[in-house]
């Protein structure tokens, strides 16, 4: 999931993968709800901290005049881990803000367990990706399992869109 990184490695798109702040509304309640991306160095911000991910921070799109520009919030906060779920568990339990594809939250969103936050300035999504090796004599098996993948998942309606 992301950008893939100068490699020897080549790689498939399979979907869109969009992200989003969340945060469970016990916590908004306590702390108030952030208008802009630059506000959420007031709040406690559940981060990620393994070198593999978020390498470059939480991703918004701002106005910048007619066009719209990419930028990226290095955020800080009480908590961190290198344990995607643990950090949902945190996210959810109220502890803070955080940064998560929309597949991971779609459901709690839709239980009203946890509140979409700045979904006014969501980037454009990245990839979810499949990776090998390389593209010559690839396994008739591994090209049929791509294909399945990216037909499956690529579907417009299979990832909720909020």
């Amino acid at each position: 999931v992301g950008d893939l990184p100068d490699s020897s490695l080549v790689s498939v798109r399979l979907a869109d993968n969009r992200r989003l702040c969340v945060a469970a509304p016990a916590y908004l309640e306590r702390f108030g709800k952030p208008s802009h991306p630059t506000e959420l160095a007031r709040f406690d911000c559940l981060t990620l901290s393994s070198d593999a991910s978020q390498t470059r921070g939480w991703a918004f799109s701002i106005a910048n005049g007619p066009e719209r520009e990419v930028i990226h919030f290095k955020p800080g906060g009480p908590l961190d881990c290198s344990d995607g779920q643990v950090l949902h568990d945190w996210c959810l339990a109220g502890y803070g803000i955080a940064w998560r594809s929309i597949w991971e939250v779609e459901a709690e969103i839709a239980q009203g367990a946890l509140v979409a936050v700045l979904d006014e300035f969501a980037a454009p999504p990245n990839g979810i990706y499949a990776v090998v090796p390389q593209r010559k004599h690839l396994p008739l098996r591994v090209r049929l399992w791509i294909d399945h993948l990216k037909q499956h998942y690529g579907t417009p309606g299979f990832w909720q869109v909020l």
